[in-house]
């Protein structure tokens, strides 16, 4: 799904001027295939600590093998043509790591 939405951002709705008009009354359709990519990074990122941080029941030790998952498909999909996927598993993952601090 990422690859697909990627493939679709048109290059000038990444510029700011653009980007910048999205929150306007009556532009809400401005930069519509970034806001895409945008929304589709914030729910694997949400997937992710949901996933991770969800129940608070779980051990310390459970926890670190759902991490251990999900560094496993941010591996996976370090491989693959687009990188969004690998990076918001990274960020997310970065994120619970300075929780813990």
């Amino acid at each position: 799904m990422d690859v697909e939405l990627f493939k679709k951002v048109l290059p000038h709705q990444c510029l700011g001027s653009v980007w910048s008009q999205r929150a306007k009354p009556g532009k809400e359709h401005v930069a519509s295939t970034v806001r895409a990519t945008v929304r589709q990074f914030c729910h694997v990122t949400a997937c992710v600590i949901i996933n991770c941080l969800g129940d608070p029941s779980m051990m310390a030790r459970d926890r670190a093998k759902v991490v251990e998952h999900w560094m496993k498909v941010a591996k996976v999909c370090e491989g693959r043509p687009s990188s969004v996927p690998m990076r918001s598993l990274e960020k997310c993952l970065c994120c619970l790591v300075s929780s813990q601090d």
